[in-house]
């Protein structure tokens, strides 16, 4: 019994898509209920669950403008449909709709309308088809679809979303990529003939996806704050998860100072015909170093304490520069190099450790 509830306390903590299922379900169960008191809600009470969906697959501060910005939406491609079926009429209807299409689709990217800019054309295709051009069509499916989405945002602020575990998930996967390329190129560099820094780019670009993912996750955690009580119980988590986003963002950037350092081929000053090139004696400490920077990344991402992994990789830095004797060409690259994998090393700061507890999604 106890080995069930704590498996169903961790799929509830680390799967919100549970927690937005039911608060979906709940908010489409009341406004379809409720909104057959409406006066005039009898032909079209289907829109009010649909608003209730839009309202509650967000945070509180995001329910409340992308409902706003559905109605919008829902309002502007009705009433293109209504002027374009007034002004052509239904004996060219292959017109009709061509230029509703056109003109929905047009404004669908309006700034105001923001992610929700699709319904623009849905609205004004449903304002033709399903209301045949009258504008009192899109009174209803804006007002039955705000209706459904105010009862959506009621319910998340009852039980307002707290997206730390998304969150935490995306940090997790951006730490666990980053590790993975500052292997890869260690061991490219002394094993294996060094790619292009266009190759590099081309065939690694998970780790940008890796980051746009995490920035939006943390951007989330940071909506929630409005209008959520309950949010500041976890504020020491979502510092923290701030801290760790930040912390690799700056890490990724120097990783990747680093590896055009190593890949794209450097001009010596002075000597316009000559490149400066990292030996093979070089190489070996430096991929040592990013080898240990990329255990420190998987140290901290498992509970573990990473300082011993990153005392290493700096060790292994000084003795790189006590041990050789660098010619000039060679030097600025070298230090360059080093430079770039200590602040990586200094960005790395330790806290606490990763929070050991995760609120309700």
């Amino acid at each position: 019994m106890h080995a069930a509830r704590r498996w169903l306390l961790d799929r509830w903590m680390n799967h919100p898509r549970i927690a937005l299922a039911l608060r979906a379900a709940v908010a489409a169960a009341v406004a379809w209920t409720t909104v057959r008191f409406l006066p005039g809600s009898q032909d079209y009470p289907y829109y009010a669950p649909f608003g209730a969906i839009i309202a509650t697959t967000s945070t509180l501060a995001g329910s409340v403008r992308e409902s706003l910005q559905a109605v919008g939406a829902i309002v502007v491609g009705g009433v293109i449909a209504w002027v374009v079926d007034a002004a052509v009429g239904d004996e060219v209807a292959a017109l009709t709709i061509g230029l509703v299409v056109a003109l929905s689709v047009s404004v669908a990217g309006w700034k105001p309308l923001g992610a929700m800019g699709g319904w623009a054309p849905t609205a004004a295709v449903f304002t033709l088809i399903i209301g045949h051009g009258e504008a009192g069509f899109i009174g209803a499916y804006g007002g039955l679809t705000l209706y459904g989405a105010l009862v959506g945002i009621l319910v998340n602020m009852i039980a307002p979303p707290l997206p730390l575990a998304p969150a935490r998930l995306a940090i997790g996967e951006t730490r666990t990529v980053l590790a993975s390329q500052l292997r890869e190129l260690a061991e490219l560099m002394v094993e294996f003939e060094l790619p292009t820094l266009e190759q590099w780019h081309r065939e690694h670009g998970d780790l940008g996806r890796a980051r746009s993912s995490m920035q939006r996750a943390v951007a989330r955690v940071h909506e929630s704050l409005t209008g959520n009580a309950r949010a500041r119980r976890h504020r020491q988590a979502m510092d923290q998860l701030t801290q760790e986003a930040e912390s690799l963002e700056r890490i990724s950037l120097l990783v990747a100072d680093v590896s055009d350092l190593v890949l794209r081929p450097h001009g010596v000053p002075g000597y316009p015909s000559m490149q400066a090139a990292l030996t093979d004696e070089v190489r070996e400490p430096i991929a040592t170093a990013m080898v240990r920077l990329a255990d420190g990344l998987d140290a901290y991402g498992h509970g573990s304490d990473p300082d011993p992994e990153l005392a290493a990789a700096d060790a292994e830095l000084n003795r790189l520069l006590e041990a050789q004797s660098f010619r000039t060409h060679e030097q600025m690259l070298v230090h360059s190099v080093v430079l770039a994998l200590r602040r990586a090393l200094d960005t790395f700061i330790r806290e606490d450790g990763p929070e050991s507890t995760t609120p309700e999604p």
